[in-house]
């Protein structure tokens, strides 16, 4: 079997579990809004890191010029795109509005597709792929437990909880695929294009979605830091380790 066909099915089934696990918390009540908030802010630092240290770098080695453009084209895209949909990755009560129920569905669905387009891209420069996978990973399971919030306020049933997450899991590998298919054999200054483009997404994710969770939460505000800094921290470490 080719290799990045091999990536996309173990990443693809990965993602899954993990937002079906982001999901499932939601029964253990005791300990769920503590843990999330740490999720948060490891994932906020990944995104950070993952973009900063990885992505753009190699973006601007492909390019051979300018990032900035479609940097800022993949933040818009998503900035403008979330202020009119109006879901975000942080907890249903805490945010100051939010869509319920299909309207939230099927903003988080277009939001993954997205971000499976940022995976779509990384499995082309392939020394980006784990990086990549590991910050949509652990921005997934925030998602998840989110949408499982909305959902769950709407007096949707487990069962239609599981299948709402699951149908939004799928949308990231539904964009990289889509992604492969589409720009499988192109320029290296297409690639690097499309990975720059992604890593604005990320910086959106981060910074509009996650860090506000950090800057904002009166709980364990140290142990909300340090985890942030150790994302940051691994994506560093992991320069060489992916090299």
């Amino acid at each position: 079997m080719n290799p990045t066909i091999t990536k996309v099915l173990l990443y693809s089934i990965l993602i899954i579990l993990i937002a079906l696990a982001g999901a499932s918390i939601l029964i253990v009540s005791a300990w769920q809004r503590r843990t999330i908030r740490l999720f948060i802010s490891f994932g906020a630092g990944v995104l950070l890191g993952a973009a900063f240290l990885h992505m753009i770098p190699e973006a601007a080695h492909l390019i051979q010029g300018s990032v900035g453009p479609p940097m800022l084209l993949g933040f818009l895209s998503l900035f403008i795109f979330e202020k009119f949909i109006m879901v975000h990755a942080c907890e249903a009560e805490d945010c100051d509005f939010h869509t319920v129920g299909l309207s939230a569905l099927i903003g988080l669905s277009l939001h993954s597709m997205v971000t499976g387009i940022a995976l779509g891209a990384s499995l082309i420069a392939p020394q980006l792929s784990l990086v990549v996978f590991i910050a949509v990973a652990l921005h997934k399971f925030p998602e998840s437990f989110s949408l499982a919030s909305i959902l769950a306020h709407e007096n949707y049933s487990r069962g239609k909880i599981f299948l709402g997450v699951f149908w939004v899991a799928v949308m990231v590998p539904v964009g990289a695929i889509l992604t492969l298919l589409v720009l499988g054999s192109v320029s290296d200054f297409t690639v690097g294009w499309l990975v720059a483009f992604s890593a604005g997404t990320f910086l959106h994710i981060a910074a509009d979605d996650l860090l506000p969770e950090v800057h904002t939460s009166t709980l364990d505000r140290k142990s909300s830091l340090g985890i942030f800094l150790a994302g940051i921290v691994l994506m560093w470490i992991s320069q060489n380790v992916v090299a």
